[in-house]
């Protein structure tokens, strides 16, 4: 739980609280936690930090189920055994902001094995993924995209981080960037089509969001949303980036 609380007067020196009164505002946010996760003091199973660690797992998480999942808090200590602990704990609030956008039209309550069975075969391929600085930048930049204060703001994330990820080149984006990515999700026919179309739509709907400062539409940012998630799980799977000459070559077989 988190209340605004304003104190009126300050501390008398450096380090003390400030004396009452207090007052309680209106507002503030809480949450409930429904799981936790346990990481071993010294265990590092990839080459991130423990707190980067733990990221990497929701951040997984959140792509291959779509679910509303967030890190509010973490611990030096077991939350199982804070109640009961003698000590008091060090936490340190992480994800609170009170806005989270959802990636998919309803979001699943649930995360259900395959999710996890996912996430444990590709923990250690996709982290070595970020040690390449386009999908390093560009992962970051999706996985923020929830948190961003608006429609218009995500629509452009979204968008950022396909153009990080695929490398377009600077001219005829929008076509070089739907091709690519048509090609790295379908494979040729009518529908590998439809999709090229259905991209160049959508990436002319951020143009009003980038240029205009339009709010995007609803089905438009969920269309992205699927888009990007489809282009981050292919390019785990195959355990590479996406190369757009290759994608290009890929683009022209009809066959």
């Amino acid at each position: 739980m988190s209340p605004y609380i304003l104190a009126f007067r300050r501390p008398e020196s450096a380090g003390q609280h400030h004396p009452g009164p207090w007052k309680r505002t209106h507002g503030g946010m809480w949450m409930d936690v429904d799981i936790e996760i346990v990481l071993l003091e010294n265990v590092r199973p990839t080459g991130f930090d423990q707190l980067n660690t733990l990221w990497w797992i929701l951040a997984l998480l959140r792509l291959s189920s779509g679910a509303r999942l967030r890190m509010p808090v973490v611990s030096d200590t077991s939350f199982s055994s804070i109640a009961e602990s003698p000590n008091d704990p060090t936490m340190w609030p992480i994800e609170t902001l009170s806005r989270q956008f959802k990636t998919v039209e309803n979001p699943p309550k649930v995360i259900e094995k395959r999710h996890l069975s996912w996430v444990r075969d590709v923990f250690h391929s996709a982290s070595a993924l970020m040690n390449d600085t386009e999908f390093n930048r560009a992962f970051q930049t999706f996985d923020g995209v929830i948190w961003t204060h608006s429609t218009g703001s995500a629509m452009v994330m979204i968008w950022a981080a396909l153009e990080t990820l695929v490398r377009p080149g600077r001219k005829n984006i929008t076509k070089n960037l739907a091709k690519s990515l048509a090609a790295l999700l379908q494979a040729p026919g009518a529908e590998r089509e439809r999709l090229f179309q259905r991209i160049v739509s959508l990436y002319e709907a951020r143009g009003g969001s980038a240029h205009a400062s339009r709010s995007a539409q609803e089905h438009h940012l969920m269309d992205s949303f699927h888009v990007a998630r489809q282009a981050f799980t292919a390019s785990i799977d195959n355990r590479q980036l996406p190369n757009a000459d290759r994608l290009h070559e890929m683009w022209r077989l009809k066959k």
